[in-house]
């Protein structure tokens, strides 16, 4: 026996582990890139940028630097005329004009300079603000179209954490140290361009160099960037943990686990700590030796500076140029592999804003329908098979079932028989794959799906309340009346409660409704439904987590105020779909009784009569 036990045992976590391998695991692994940033993470900001815009900064960028580079040649012709007029005694009116000439110069390249400079850095932010604005629109467009599954399978932590960490990244980190690297690009390219002028064997000699620089920096940015998105990984299970404990925080304290929950809290600070600690250690890798190939940049630059100085007859101003470059050209050098580094690091916030940005999305797309659609609320469900995901078993199959405008339909079952299924089928929260759902004749799946749950109207198990004012959880696009509101807490009797508050439909709901109790928040979401005046009403076992007295005012408001609407109620006590028109029982995804309630009362082998008979124990 126990043998047979341990096989089962066995089966049954090959089967879980095999499930956990698919699509449809219950949580998804996050995901990670690996190896060197894509092109196409590139485009994608640029193109969240405007192109336009970046061309303007590039191009500005040039010019700055064009002119800054002249203003240092303009010095260096200054120096050299004014050594040409010594020699050849000019006057002193002479005098005067050349140094007019070049000041006057000299200070109009300079303003220039510093204005192409400033306007380069507006742009420059400007078009990262613009970038920055895109990206987070696009993301949260998308993640609010996302279908279900994707929240079923995705901790809040990561969903956070791209809201957060990364997009604080792209904020602000990312475009000063996108500056920093045109600032230090045209720097290097200035000295370069210089000291090449001035010694042509310049370039020559610093070839080996060159290379160094390219090696240390593509072999540090390997075990850098994989670093960078270690990190922002391990971010996400401290948002999560964070997001959970204050969800059940009256959990926590009920069992005395606080010691368990911050013991995890930090295991995973010390994860993300230690990607940060191995990254800071790369950086201190890689400054040791930028500085000692630096040092040899700045040795090379200087002797070939030397060597024509000594054996041409160009003219010491330039010599001294050359060397002032090559002196600022280590530096630079070392700036551009740091920012250049640091970008790709950076841009892996790009990067995993992109992949949420392109994750699937719920179908928005369809035909309207009449403006009075639905006018009578009758639903035929035609042979419908559901699934939650592609690769997992379907949780309904082969349902079939008319409702006629106005019944009341009580469904039953027990756990996972599919019950919800149904009613998320209702509101293509689910995959349809196979048949189809009418409403007023009308295929729910060729309509705009914001236009089907518009109309529809749902009270959950757990009611939800949004932080506002009572007037806005009640009517959230203003489209009532105040005598229609004070009606719809009148027939919710929850008049007098907010008639007591001092500001009364205006007063402030807390997070999630908790300045009211359980029972008042599920007549809130009563009162919402009434002012709807959807056609079709679904009461997804809305009386589970209130007292007797609310289950009561919840039947008697349905039975005299939604008597002529189309309601579905999912029981978790039956007793309270005794006065149903018909009986929907359910079991393993498929219907095995379809009745009126007294049929099937008076069946002995019903399902649904003996559910009511372990009611009545």
């Amino acid at each position: 026996m126990l043998l047979k036990l341990v096989e089962e045992k066995k089966k049954e976590e090959e089967k879980g582990q095999k499930v956990s391998e698919e699509e449809g695991r219950l949580i998804e692994k996050e995901e990670r890139n690996t190896g060197s940033l894509s092109w196409k993470v590139v485009v994608f900001y640029l193109r969240a940028m405007k192109y336009p815009l970046a061309c303007l900064v590039l191009a500005l960028t040039v010019l700055q630097h064009g002119l800054l580079v002249g203003t240092d040649f303009w010095l260096s012709r200054w120096s050299e005329a004014g050594d040409r007029l010594a020699v050849e005694n000019a006057t002193e009116a002479e005098r005067q004009n050349l140094q007019h000439y070049y000041v006057y110069s000299y200070t109009a390249m300079i303003i220039a300079a510093a204005l192409l400079s400033f306007i380069a850095t507006l742009v420059l932010f400007l078009s990262g603000m613009v970038a920055a604005r895109h990206l987070h629109s696009c993301m949260l467009g998308v993640i609010s179209k996302a279908p279900m599954r994707f929240f079923d399978t995705t901790p809040v932590g990561r969903i956070l954490n791209r809201f957060s960490s990364d997009t604080n990244v792209i904020d602000s980190a990312l475009m000063n140290n996108v500056m920093f690297l045109l600032e230090s690009t045209f720097k290097c390219l200035t000295a370069i361009l210089v000291n090449s002028i001035v010694s042509p064997i310049f370039i020559l000699v610093m070839l080996p160099v060159f290379i160094c620089y390219i090696l240390l920096q593509r072999y540090y940015i390997t075990t850098s960037r994989e670093l960078q998105r270690l990190d922002s990984i391990t971010k996400s299970p401290i948002y999560a943990h964070f997001s959970e404990s204050l969800t059940g925080l009256s959990t926590i304290r009920a069992y005395r686990d606080e010691k368990r929950f911050k013991n995890h809290l930090l295991d995973s600070i010390d994860n993300n700590t230690l990607a940060h600690l191995y990254a800071n250690t790369c950086n201190r890798w890689l400054g040791i030796r930028l500085d000692a190939v630096g040092n040899l940049t700045v040795f090379i630059a200087g002797l070939t500076a030397l060597i024509v100085a000594v054996t041409s007859d160009l003219e010491p101003s330039y010599v001294g140029l050359a060397l002032a470059y090559s002196l600022s050209a280590a530096n630079m050098l070392n700036w551009f592999i740091r920012q250049t580094s640091l970008i790709e690091m950076q841009m892996n916030a790009v990067e995993r804003i992109k992949y949420y940005s392109e994750i699937p999305t719920e179908n928005y797309q369809g035909e309207l329908p009449k403006a009075e659609w639905p006018d009578q609320g009758a639903v035929s469900v035609d042979n419908i098979s559901v699934r939650y995901a592609e690769k997992l078993d379907p949780v309904l199959q082969n349902i079939s079932v008319d409702i006629q405008p106005g019944q009341k339909i009580g469904i039953c079952g027990r756990t996972g028989s599919g019950k919800s299924s149904l009613t998320l089928a209702l509101f293509r929260i689910v995959d349809t794959f196979k048949g189809k759902v009418l409403i007023d004749n009308v295929d729910i799946a060729s309509l705009p799906l914001d236009h089907l749950r518009l109309k529809l109207s749902i009270i959950p198990q757990d009611p939800i309340l949004f932080s506002g004012s009572i007037r806005f959880n009640l009517d959230p696009h203003g489209k009532c009346s105040e005598d229609e509101l004070w009606t719809a807490l009148d027939i919710a009797q929850l008049k007098a409660v907010v008639s007591e508050l001092d500001t009364g439909l205006d007063s402030k709901v807390a997070e999630g409704g908790d300045n009211f109790s359980m029972g008042q928040r599920q007549l809130f979401c009563l009162a919402r439904a009434f002012l709807r005046k959807s056609r079709i009403l679904i009461l997804d076992e809305a009386t589970a987590s209130i007292d007797m007295e609310t289950d009561d005012i919840v039947q008697k408001v349905l039975a005299e105020e939604f008597s002529d609407r189309t309601i579905l109620v999912i029981a978790h006590r039956v007793t309270t779909i005794l006065d149903a028109d018909r009986i929907l029982v359910l079991n393993e995804g498929a219907i095995v009784e379809y009745d009126t309630p007294q049929n099937l009362l008076a069946q002995e082998d019903s399902q649904f009569a003996s559910f009511v008979q372990s009611a009545h124990h």
